[in-house]
């Protein structure tokens, strides 16, 4: 007895000391600061990562002594805590400029990226820079980073003697994943380290985002997972005042957020507001394909992810669609109301999304699409149904797609869509498909193969994005990477590519066949070269003349560079810089260049100014009919940025561009009957253009993801016959007041 009781009382002993260590660990789990102090205490328990190599160069070499880097990942219950620990070799400068959210400017940096179902689908990176900025972006189609979706996580960066280090937190509410229930879960993961002034960038595992698997090459490892939920409010409210027609509005709106666990998450939005607090970039569009822009509106970017095929043949859903132009013309739409969610449910997911415009001429939209994922398959659907009753339509758009990884070297695509509409009772369908092949084979070289086809009723901008339908199109492209060049070389490395794409119309009229030869180096002080040598085949355009007949173009070469070099240290200035040399229609090259420095006054304050110009001898610009008119024209465009971190919380920004066209009449030509460019005797008369956008923008940061913005824009478009020259061309634009604006608007996120 006293023997049982003896070992009864050991067990309970061994039971106590193993809870006592489980509540240890999982104290010091939920004990890390994020603070940027890599405390060894904190960081006891986690995973640590030490073997980082060279990725930019591609060398594989590993980290000298003076530049290696660790990397820690700790489990905890608030979310996924990180940490790196870089050293910075005291001979090289350190670049620490500060940069808004997302910007791009080149700035010594760490990065810690996520793929949190280990299945190569989406990936997620986290970047901080040296001086505390962030940037986070999805990654999707293994290597295509979009920085619109901006999250909630924690972060901070200090110096240490001899370097300094990051810590991050990810919460596990931050991104939609499966089997969210269980233990434990497997992640991939990826930590990098960039050196500005020499053009480093030191890694763990040895992945590149050259690559066309980049994100399949995350290093996996295991992780105890937690549950979380998360409700999140962000009303706005928006005042707004109109100097020109001496109006005012008010509005308000919400977003909401509501992920109840790792596996689902859904949002809504009442009244959101387009987006007046950032300005698209001025875009001057003679044809008729419409021009693509990003989304920045918070409701539109959360886990967007996953209903972007990113296909070459197409987007089933254009986000920007949603509160675009009213059908009637008269403006932008109100949308009363959107909602989505998207989850998973084992291997099947779902995303459903809906939205409602307000007025008569607003729409209904709303888009369905389902995934059942597989080791190395994963099959998906998607459709789509708007409704625009101020046009008597109505649009579907269906499509089934599929991601095939057969082996680590390959990667197989197809999407297959149809298109069905109902416009004052007529209706049309429409049916497009293609493939996209990725062979990254052993060594420097890969391949990749496009395969993509549109009859000429497919239809897909309702809610979708396809610059033109009615097409075959091919394409094959063959690279190869340069990455152990002579040490006394300038360049680092090089990527070299050689091209052949061909494209038609369902007619058999030849659209396209250009041979192209390009390369992108990295130099070892950090900047970048791109260029490119194409030859041009002789084709037709069957999209200038708006459905008047195809319009024949010369073959000639085409000739493009352009290069960026950073700011270095405490050097003032960065620079980049542009040259093309591009056939014109019908005879003759046109030319277009410029520079754009910009001035480091110092860390917190830097402003640019790019002045690039473009000649056109002979414009063929489309008139009506089939009449068409040359132009000799001149062209300058005007772009400027004034960035001012005030504080910690503060940051105003000015942004300035301007665009003047001058083109002087040469010849009214005509397509006639056979298909050929003939003189014309119709009217032809000189026009000028002019297009201006200025804003300054104040934002003071009252919390994670909560603002208050102070706006003033203005801004407009002229295009007339008065013959004034470039110079008052340019010097009218800035008289320019169609849009004179200010506007307040306060945003507060409530985390519930």
């Amino acid at each position: 007895m006293g023997h049982r009781r003896l070992a009864k009382t050991r067990f309970a002993i061994t039971q106590l000391c193993v809870a006592l260590s489980v509540l240890a660990f999982a104290s010091a789990a939920m004990a890390v600061q994020i603070d940027g102090i890599i405390d060894p205490q904190e960081w006891a328990q986690a995973q640590r990562f030490d073997q980082f190599v060279a990725v930019q160069p591609l060398t594989g070499e590993a980290a000298p002594e003076d530049r290696r880097a660790e990397a820690f990942l700790l489990s905890t219950p608030e979310g996924l805590a990180f940490a790196i620990r870089a050293w910075h070799p005291a001979d090289v400068p350190q670049t620490r400029t500060r940069i808004q959210r997302d910007g791009n400017a080149q700035v010594d940096r760490m990065n810690v990226m996520i793929d949190f179902d280990a299945d190569g689908a989406v990936g997620y990176d986290f970047t901080i820079t040296t001086a505390g900025d962030l940037t986070d972006e999805v990654i999707t189609n293994q290597n295509s980073f979009k920085s619109d979706w901006d999250a909630a996580w924690g972060h901070a960066v200090a110096d240490f003697d001899g370097g300094y280090a990051a810590e991050w937190l990810i919460p596990w509410s931050i991104a939609q994943m499966r089997d969210s229930n269980a233990e434990r879960r497997t992640i991939a993961v990826y930590f990098d380290r960039v050196i500005v002034a020499t053009g480093e960038r030191y890694a763990y595992p040895e992945a590149s985002f050259t690559r066309p698997r980049f994100v399949s090459d995350f290093a996996r490892v295991e992780v105890a997972q937690y549950q979380a939920q998360q409700l999140a409010v962000t009303p706005y409210t928006l005042v707004s005042g109109d100097f020109k027609n001496s109006s005012s509005d008010f509005k308000a709106g919400a977003d909401i957020f509501w992920k109840p666990g790792g596996n689902h998450q859904f949002a809504l939005t009442l009244n959101p507001d387009f987006g007046q607090v950032e300005s698209d970039q001025l875009v001057v569009n003679f044809s008729n394909l419409e021009n693509f822009f990003t989304d920045k509106r918070p409701f539109f970017t959360e886990n967007q992810s996953y209903f972007d095929l990113n296909h070459s043949l197409g987007r089933p859903f254009y986000t920007r669609r949603v509160g675009g132009s009213l059908d009637d013309g008269s403006g932008a739409a109100d949308i009363n109301a959107a909602v989505k969610a998207n989850g998973s449910v084992g291997r099947l997911g779902y995303g459903v999304f809906a939205a409602n415009e307000d007025g008569d001429a607003g729409r209904d939209m709303a888009l369905l699409r389902g995934t059942y994922a597989l080791d190395k398959l994963t099959l998906g659907m998607i459709h789509s149904y708007v409704e625009r009753p101020f046009l008597d339509r109505t649009a579907q758009v269906s499509s089934l797609d599929a991601r095939w990884q057969p082996t680590d070297d390959w990667r197989i695509r197809p999407l297959i869509m149809r298109s069905r509409s109902k416009t004052a009772g007529e209706r049309v369908s429409g049916s497009a498909a293609g493939v996209v092949v990725d062979w990254d084979m052993p060594g420097p070289f890969r391949q990749q193969y496009f395969a993509l086809y549109s009859d000429d009723q497919f239809e897909i901008n309702d809610l979708g994005f396809q610059n033109r339908n009615d097409f075959r199109y091919f394409e094959w492209e063959n690279a190869f990477r340069q990455d152990n060049l002579p040490a006394d070389s300038r360049f680092a490395s090089h990527n070299w590519e050689v091209d052949w794409s061909y494209r038609e119309n369902t007619s058999s009229q030849q659209l396209q066949q250009n041979v192209t030869l390009q390369r992108y180096s990295e130099l070892r002080n950090g900047s970048n070269l791109f260029m490119f040598l194409r030859w041009k085949d002789a084709a037709f355009d069957d999209r200038l003349t708006r459905g008047n007949g195809a319009v024949p173009k010369q073959s000639a070469p085409q000739f493009y560079a352009e290069g960026r070099r950073p700011r270095s240290g405490d050097g003032r200035f960065a620079w980049e810089w542009r040259l093309e040399i591009f056939p014109n229609v019908v005879n003759g090259h046109s030319f277009y260049g410029g520079v754009k420095p910009r001035w480091h006054v110092n860390d917190r304050l830097d402003v640019d100014l790019g002045l690039f110009v473009w000649r056109q001898p002979d414009w063929l610009v489309w008139q009506e009919g089939r009449e068409l008119g040359s132009f000799e024209a001149q062209r300058l465009e005007i772009f400027s940025d004034l960035n001012w971190f005030i504080g910690e919380k503060q940051e105003l920004r000015i942004k300035l561009q301007a665009i003047a066209i001058d083109a002087k009449a040469k010849q009214a030509r005509r397509l006639d009957e056979r298909g050929r460019l003939v003189d014309s005797t119709a009217p032809l008369e000189d026009f000028q253009l002019r297009n201006f956008g200025f804003q300054i923008r104040y934002r003071y940061k009252l919390g994670t993801l909560s603002d208050v913005y102070a706006v003033y824009s203005r801004g407009g478009f002229a295009i007339d016959d008065e013959q004034r020259g470039l110079n008052e061309t340019l010097q009218d634009v800035f008289s320019l007041r169609d849009d004179d604006q200010f506007l307040l608007k306060v945003a507060y996120r409530f985390d519930l």
